[in-house]
C-alpha cells in the first residue's frame, strides 16, 4: 500500500512537473520556503541529541490554540525536546511568537518519503502531536517504522473530506491506523473518524479548543490609540470583514454600499483572508470609486477613508473590537468559512455566509443561541448592520449571551492535556 501510493505520488509529479515549473518560474509565492520544504535549511542540520516531541498546526488559527497544548506538555515533560512544524509562513512566524524555549520552528517538510524519512531520524520523535485532521501518509509511515506514536487532537472531518477520505477508505484506514489517539471536536467526528477505520477505543470526544481563546480585550486607552492610528473619530460606527476571499467583495461592497445610505458616518474595515490577493482588492475599491486608505500596521493613516483595505496579518482579533458588528468570510463564496470565535469572544454581534462546513458545529451552535446570523445576500448583510446600528441595545444582549455561550462550552484544552498527558506516559 505504500509503496503504491508514493509510486503514484511521483508519476503525477513527473506528469505535473511542466505545470509546476511554470507556476514556480511566474509566481514567487510557490517558491517562498520551497528549500525548507524538500528538507534543506539549517533549522535541520543540527539534529536532536535526545528524543522530543514534534506538534504540528496547519496555520495561525491551529498555532494559536495548540499553543497552550505545547506549553503545557513541555513543562510536564522536561526531558522532551519540542519541535513545531507549520504548513504556512503565517502559522511559522505565529508559532516563534507564540513559543518560546521551542528547540526547532519549521515549515512541515512535503510529504515525499524522501523528505520526510531524514527528518524524523535527525529529531528522533517519540511522539507526534497533530492538530485538527491533518492526514500526511508518509510522515506517519515513517514515524511508524521509527516505532513512535502518534496522536490527533481538536480533530475534526468536515462533509467535504469525509466524502473524499471515503472513496479511498481502503488506503486512509491504512494511515490511520499509525495513529493511537485521536481527541475529535464533536460525536459526528468520532463517529467519521471510526468509519474511516479508526478503532472505537482510541477515539474520544474532547469538545472544540477554539472555544479556549484567550480572551485579551484592548483597554479603553487602547482602543483609542487604535482609533486614532486608523483615523477613527469617536462617533463613526465601523464594521469588520474579516478572512474575505476576493469572490465576497462584491455583496460586501453592496451591503456596504446600503448601509452608507442609511448613516453616512458608516466605515468599513476590509481584512482580506490572502495578501497576494490585494491587489484586486485594490482594483475594485478603485473602480468603485470610493474613498479608500489602506494599512499596514507600521504608522498612522494620514488620510479620512471610508472604506479601510489592511495589509497586515495577525491585527484581526483587535480590528474586530472595533467594529459594532464583524462579518467572517470565506462564507459567501464556496470556501468552507473562517473562525467566527474570534469576534464572539468580544461580544461582537457577527454574521457569515452559508458556507460554513469547515465550521458546522460552531455555526450550528452560535445560531442556536442567537450570538451568531447566518446571511445569504448583501441585502441581508446590510438589514443586519443597520438592526444592530439601530437598537444599541440588541447589541448589548447578544455581549452578554456570548459570555454565557463560551463559559458553556469551554474546556476542551484542559480535557486534551489529560488525555495527550495520559498517552505519553504511558508509551513513554
Amino acid at each position: 500500500m505504500v509503496t503504491l501510493y508514493n509510486l503514484f505520488q511521483h508519476l503525477f509529479l513527473v506528469l505535473l512537473f511542466p505545470f509546476w515549473a511554470g507556476l514556480l518560474i511566474v509566481n514567487k509565492r510557490y517558491r517562498k520556503g520551497l528549500i525548507e520544504r524538500l528538507g534543506f535549511s539549517e533549522v535541520f542540520e543540527d539534529g536532536i541529541k535526545g528524543l522530543s516531541i514534534w506538534m504540528h498546526a496547519a496555520s495561525l488559527g491551529e498555532v494559536k490554540v495548540s499553543a497552550p497544548i505545547c506549553e503545557e506538555l513541555a513543562q510536564k515533560f522536561p526531558t522532551y525536546e519540542i519541535v513545531f512544524s507549520s504548513t504556512t509562513h503565517v502559522g511559522k512566524k505565529q508559532a516563534r511568537s507564540l513559543l518560546k524555549g521551542i528547540k526547532k520552528v519549521f515549515l512541515l517538510p512535503l510529504d515525499f518519503l524522501w523528505v520526510v524519512c531524514p527528518i524524523v531520524s535527525r529529531f528522533h520523535p517519540r511522539f507526534l502531536l497533530v492538530a485538527e485532521t491533518e492526514l500526511w501518509p508518509n510522515l506517519f509511515f515513517c514515524m511508524r517504522k521509527k516505532r513512535a506514536h502518534i496522536a490527533l487532537f481538536n480533530g475534526r472531518i468536515s462533509d467535504r473530506s469525509f466524502k473524499r477520505y471515503s472513496m479511498f477508505r481502503f488506503f486512509f484506514k491504512r494511515v490511520l491506523s499509525c495513529i493511537d489517539l485521536f481527541c475529535m471536536q464533536t460525536a459526528v467526528d468520532a463517529q467519521r473518524i471510526q468509519a474511516l477505520g479508526a478503532s472505537k477505543e482510541s477515539v474520544h470526544i474532547t469538545g472544540n479548543v477554539k472555544f479556549d481563546d484567550p480572551y485579551t480585550p484592548l483597554k479603553l486607552s487602547e482602543l483609542q490609540g487604535l482609533r486614532e492610528e486608523l483615523h477613527i473619530n469617536e462617533n463613526d460606527p465601523v464594521w469588520v470583514a474579516g478572512s474575505v476571499h476576493t469572490e465576497e467583495f462584491f455583496p460586501l461592497f453592496e451591503a456596504y454600499r446600503r448601509l452608507k445610505e442609511a448613516n453616512p458616518r458608516s466605515k468599513w474595515i476590509l481584512v482580506p483572508r490572502h495578501l497576494y490577493a490585494l491587489g484586486q482588492f485594490k482594483d475594485s475599491l478603485n473602480s468603485r470609486g470610493v474613498s479608500w486608505a489602506l494599512w499596514d500596521g507600521k504608522g498612522k493613516v494620514s488620510k479620512p477613508w471610508e472604506v479601510l483595505l489592511v495589509n497586515v496579518q495577525g491585527q484581526l482579533v483587535r480590528l474586530y473590537q472595533l467594529g459594532f458588528a464583524a462579518f467572517v468570510g470565506g462564507s459567501l463564496a464556496p470556501v468552507g468559512g473562517h473562525n467566527p470565535l474570534e469576534p464572539l469572544r468580544y461580544g461582537i454581534p457577527t454574521l457569515f455566509g452559508p458556507w460554513m462546513g469547515n465550521f458546522k458545529e460552531i455555526r450550528d451552535i452560535a445560531t442556536g443561541e442567537s450570538v451568531a446570523f447566518e446571511v445569504a445576500n448583501a441585502g441581508e448583510v446590510a438589514a443586519f448592520l443597520r438592526q444592530f446600528l439601530e437598537e444599541p441595545e440588541r447589541k448589548e444582549e447578544i455581549r452578554i449571551r456570548c459570555e454565557e455561550f463560551f463559559e458553556k462550552y469551554r474546556g476542551a484544552t484542559q480535557r486534551s492535556i489529560q488525555l495527550l498527558e495520559n498517552w505519553i506516559r504511558e508509551n513513554a
